[in-house]
């Protein structure tokens, strides 16, 4: 039986804005999980199954303080994207499975893509799903009716050879930086293994991935991210008769690979393309210039990906919550959506020096003139920093395009002026009155 595993998709589509992770490409994962659907059923999938974080639901919205009444629009976007997976999935030919992630909503993935059965024999196999949730500190664990449904799968006296579905790690230990393995890994590992029962364990939850391996008469695989350059996912082969019955075989699939850089216009936010809000005010000081969405488009439409890239000490210095500032980020996509424009990505730093409120604030990338923010975008986003421009109202900004091997373009907006006036008679790079104007001066670059 072939078996197409994708995973941790983390679609935005009717949700405004960017996973808080500029790396998940959750604008294009609509387009990615067709493509991957399209491909599953050219290989001859039988079944279609994903393991977690099919939405990339806003982490704000799950703070039990706000009100539900406020967010109430920003629910129903939710929905809608998980009726858009839905469609895709129904429309796609191939029979499904999902199970939810951690970046999921369970309740609404339950009510749009349905709750059951968690045990569904499909080819000749029988599939165990598994809803699984963090515990504190983040740590997974598989505890209660799942637990349950864990112990009574591996006593099922049934023919079928089974395959276990769960978005996190069983197997191997991987929670370098974040905890993506079960608390009980090595007893579910050991358990799984030893029962006989289960050929195959699909998880995500980790992006770059784990190598299939196999313990005893089970293989134990941690699928990369579809959301994630080169965009994978993994087809899997269950052979069910003679001699080589259970045995297992893999091919990773690369949308993406071999996919040439793109170029690409870096632009810093606060003064080049909104207003300048101060740090103590959230989504609802987000004014665009007047310049800001016709710019974008005219860059987007000469064929430009379009990164944001902006300091944000604010966080690092206690004036804003990263969720606020998640927010204030979607609040701009929204506007930029509605004025038919869309960034690609938006990178920012909390990194605040001396006067951080917590070393945690210091972890991360250094902020401009470093040029770390855009050397990570081009490594994640495979952009070709020699055909790419920055525009931005400060030194910093310039400096930091310098650094990384881009064309640096000054806008008059914002702090630019007074970049203008300190540099006198030689300024550094070509000087434009706002962001329309470096917009014309890029496309009339050569290259």
């Amino acid at each position: 039986m072939r078996i197409a595993h994708i995973t941790d998709i983390h679609l935005r589509s009717h949700i405004p804005g960017h996973s808080a992770l500029p790396v998940r490409r959750s604008r294009t994962a609509p387009d990615l999980l067709a493509a991957a659907l399209a491909d599953a059923r050219r290989r001859g999938a039988e079944l279609i199954v994903i393991t977690g974080d099919l939405v990339d639901v806003p982490g704000y919205l799950f703070d039990h303080e706000r009100d539900p009444a406020a967010d109430r629009l920003l629910w129903q976007r939710v929905r809608a994207d998980y009726r858009l997976v839905r469609r895709m999935l129904d429309e796609c030919g191939i029979e499904w499975i999902a199970v939810p992630g951690n970046h999921d909503s369970y309740r609404v993935h339950a009510e749009e893509l349905g709750a059951g059965p968690f045990v569904r024999d499909v080819g000749g196999l029988r599939f165990v799903s598994f809803w699984d949730r963090e515990s504190t500190g983040n740590v997974p664990r598989r505890t209660l009716i799942e637990r349950e449904r864990f112990d009574s799968s591996l006593l099922d006296p049934g023919p079928r050879p089974q395959v276990h579905l769960q978005h996190f790690v069983i197997t191997p230990r991987l929670d370098d930086g974040y905890p993506h393995t079960y608390a009980e890994g090595e007893e579910l590992r050991r358990r799984i293994s030893e029962s006989g029962r289960v050929v195959l364990s699909l998880s995500g939850h980790y992006h770059p991935g784990a190598e299939p391996d196999t313990i005893e008469a089970t293989t134990f695989s941690v699928t990369p991210a579809l959301v994630e350059h080169p965009h994978p996912y993994r087809i899997f082969d269950v052979e069910l008769d003679g001699d080589r019955a259970g045995a297992v075989h893999h091919t990773q699939v690369e949308l993406a690979s071999g996919a040439p850089a793109r170029k690409a216009v870096f632009l810093d936010r606060d003064g080049c393309i909104n207003t300048l809000p101060t740090y103590r005010h959230g989504p609802e000081a987000m004014h665009l210039l007047p310049a800001a969405a016709p710019a974008l488009r005219l860059l987007r439409d000469h064929g430009y990906a379009l990164i944001v890239v902006t300091n944000q000490s604010c966080v690092g210095l206690g004036y804003a919550e990263p969720g606020t500032l998640d927010e204030v980020h979607d609040r701009m996509s929204e506007l930029l959506h509605d004025e038919g424009v869309t960034v690609d990505a938006v990178y920012s730093t909390p990194v605040a020096g001396e006067a951080a409120i917590s070393d945690r604030y210091n972890v991360g990338d250094a902020p401009k003139p470093s040029p770390a923010m855009i050397e990570r975008a081009a490594a994640e986003l495979n952009l070709d920093l020699s055909r790419s421009h920055l525009i931005g109202d400060r030194p910093s900004d310039i400096a930091a395009a310098l650094a990384a091997g881009v064309r640096p373009i000054l806008v008059r907006t914002g702090d630019g002026r007074a970049t203008e006036r300190a540099w006198g008679d030689t300024p550094p790079c070509p000087v434009v009155d706002d962001l329309i104007a470096a917009a014309v001066e890029v496309v009339r670059s050569p290259g």
